[in-house]
């Protein structure tokens, strides 16, 4: 259970390093109060890494892809640095052809091998303090959703609480028609109101594709790993905002 805020020592353990900032007495106020709407991102958020890109990565290297265009990886890369949401989609248009269970199965593996031993201590502990508080949580990702889906199993959530790139099926199999509007920036938002009906009680981001999100929440938290250097510019800002933020030790 939480405590007053008459110290520092009131910040629960799991949160006692990382927890800083002007907004988080409100955090933990909001945190001990009734419960609300609570959205994640996922990749950098809930874990170090980024599940989407790592199982891609892997269904190039497995030669899973049924028919994909020359060099795919590298024609993400490029198009996710000039336009995030065109990249997001370029990965579902992609996977066309690929069978769910493949991907499901890819990503499991993947899931294991690359993400599970990072995901944040913090934040395992924040979901699980939140959810037997009764919280309503939501992981929205711009990560395609069966992906996002395995990966927060470990986290006691089911995929009915994930909003991420969705890709049509026919047949067991995906179409490649993505989905719209994409889970980045104003995409966020608007995708969590429409499943959820309202706006979030608190968001936890940690980039700029996340600020639409955040802004959109009564109390915005602001997650990044960090470091002496390079400084975790993302944080930087957040706390010129006088946002909370969780900064996370970097472990080797």
């Amino acid at each position: 259970m939480l405590g007053s805020l008459d110290s520092a020592t009131d910040i629960p353990g799991p949160l006692a390093g990382a927890l800083c900032g002007d907004g988080a007495r409100g955090f933990l106020a909001r945190l001990r109060g009734e419960p609300g709407l609570v959205a994640f991102d996922a990749d950098g958020t809930l874990w170090e890494g980024d599940i989407g890109e790592e199982v891609f990565r892997a269904l190039i290297s497995e030669d899973r892809l049924v028919d994909p265009p020359p060099d795919p990886w590298a024609q993400y890369t490029r198009l996710v640095k000039r336009a995030p949401a065109e990249g997001f989609a370029f990965t579902g248009r992609v996977m066309r052809g690929l069978s769910e269970a493949d991907l499901r199965e890819v990503s499991n593996r993947v899931f294991r091998r690359a993400i599970e031993r990072r995901v944040f201590p913090e934040m395992r502990w924040l979901v699980r303090e939140l959810r037997g508080r009764g919280w309503e949580i939501y992981v929205v990702s711009a990560s395609n959703r069966w992906s996002v889906e395995t990966a927060v199993e470990s986290l006691d959530l089911p995929p009915a609480r994930v909003i991420a790139l969705d890709v049509g099926v026919a047949a067991g199999k995906l179409t490649g028609e993505v989905r719209e509007p994409i889970p980045a920036l104003a995409g966020k938002p608007a995708l969590l109101q429409a499943v959820a009906g309202r706006a979030p009680d608190l968001a936890f981001g940690n980039s700029v594709l996340d600020l639409p999100l955040l802004l959109s929440a009564a109390l915005p938290i602001a997650v990044g790993s960090v470091s002496d250097a390079p400084r975790n510019r993302f944080l930087v800002q957040a706390a010129r905002r006088e946002w909370a933020r969780l900064e996370i030790p970097v472990t080797a």
